[in-house]
């Protein structure tokens, strides 16, 4: 029974290892890229609109995450999404042309969504119901340690070197989570067997519905935060590896939360977790536009990134606990993709409202968080369900 458990445990932080190397290869460049593209000569609403391509392609394939890691495998599936990812990620660098951009952020997120909703599947499956908080919670902290370190680097980076050398090094991370894949997944199992109508099946669910639905609002608000900030801060003279460390201390807060959340789910359930956090996030967003100081807008990245870890763990347990084993891919497909197209949502919605305003964008999390949280409350557990039962 120990080994199993030693088995169980390592196989868990190959995979968080690999989740570090897939999400650092996005933080690297995230505080970077709007001021990239503003360099380039593209608008605020410009910025906004093209960033959001790469959460709408990503939402749109992870959909059918499920398909994919059946037809191929789920070990061809993470080296292929890996590895594209790396490709694209150069090729990014280099792209000028309003095409050019918008083709390789698309392409991004296609090569992301083959690869992140199969890595957490397998996550899932490596625990029970009543373990299933814990075990993606010590998967989201090694993961979410990549928005602690890889802003701040990302940002020394740029400012030293320009602003593709991020790109380069998000690159050579995402190739360094191949090693760690071949060692945690079979050669060619695929997910468990599932039928092509997992995805139906999964969107029948209410309450994954809501959940994802309430996911997508607050990742909304993620998607305003990251895309406009580090250009209110710009817009103060504030630099970008100063936007890199207000990056940072809100990942570091946001990973000591996983943990937290993760336990807290185990021993109380902590139904009020989720709204607290969603509150948190929101008003924080909304006070973005009264900072002038670099100490303010570290302080108030903290406050964001301690409301804002809550989530994720929060949200994917709960979808787990609501769906069938054997389409735990296809369910982790349609959570990823209500967090993309809340990332799409949120830098579409304030592109636009740039168009025809010039008061900033943040207050759209206004409304955002309010509906997050309609729906969140709604959504509270009082079984495992479905999972409980397999």
């Amino acid at each position: 029974m120990d080994k199993r458990v030693e088995r169980v445990g390592a196989r868990v932080l190959l995979l968080a290892a690999a989740g570090f190397c897939g999400n650092i290869s996005w933080q690297l460049v995230l505080p970077v890229l709007p001021l990239h593209l503003a360099r380039l000569g593209y608008t605020t609403a410009q910025i906004g609109f093209l960033i959001s391509i790469l959460s709408l392609v990503m939402g749109t394939v992870e959909l059918q995450a499920g398909f994919v890691a059946r037809a191929v495998g789920r070990r061809a599936a993470l080296v292929t999404g890996f590895s594209a990812n790396a490709i694209c990620l150069v090729l990014a660098s280099a792209a000028r042309s309003a095409g050019a951009v918008a083709s390789t952020l698309g392409a991004i997120g296609g090569a992301r969504a083959v690869f992140v909703p199969p890595l957490q599947a397998a996550v899932a499956e490596s625990s029970t119901a009543s373990t299933r908080g814990r075990v993606l919670s010590v998967y989201w902290f090694w993961a979410s340690a990549a928005t602690l370190v890889g802003p701040a680097v990302g940002g020394f980076i740029a400012a030293r070197h320009g602003d593709r050398a991020p790109f380069y090094l998000a690159s050579a991370m995402s190739l360094l989570a191949l090693p760690a894949v071949a060692a945690a997944t079979a050669p060619r199992r695929a997910a468990p067997a599932g039928t092509s109508h997992d995805l139906r099946s999964v969107l029948a669910n209410r309450t994954v519905v809501r959940l994802s639905a309430a996911c997508m609002l607050c990742f909304g608000i993620s998607g305003l935060w990251s895309t406009f900030l580090p250009l209110q801060m710009a817009h103060h003279g504030i630099s970008v590896a100063v936007v890199g460390w207000v990056f940072a201390v809100q990942g570091c807060l946001y990973t000591l939360m996983q943990i937290a959340t993760g336990r807290m789910i185990a021993h109380r359930r902590a139904a009020w977790v989720a709204p607290a956090g969603i509150v948190g996030m929101s008003a924080a967003a909304v006070l973005v536009p009264l900072l002038r100081s670099p100490a303010g807008f570290l302080a108030l990245g903290a406050c964001y990134g301690a409301s804002f870890g809550v989530i994720p763990v929060m949200f994917a347990t709960r979808v787990t606990w609501r769906t069938a084993r054997e389409s735990y891919t296809t369910a982790m497909g349609v959570y990823n993709s209500a967090i993309d197209y809340g990332l799409f949502l949120g830098p579409l919605l304030g592109g636009a409202l740039a168009l025809v305003s010039p008061v900033p964008p943040f207050g759209l999390a206004l409304p955002l968080g309010l509906a997050a949280l309609i729906l969140s409350r709604e959504s509270t557990d009082t079984g495992r369900g479905v999972d409980a039962k397999a």
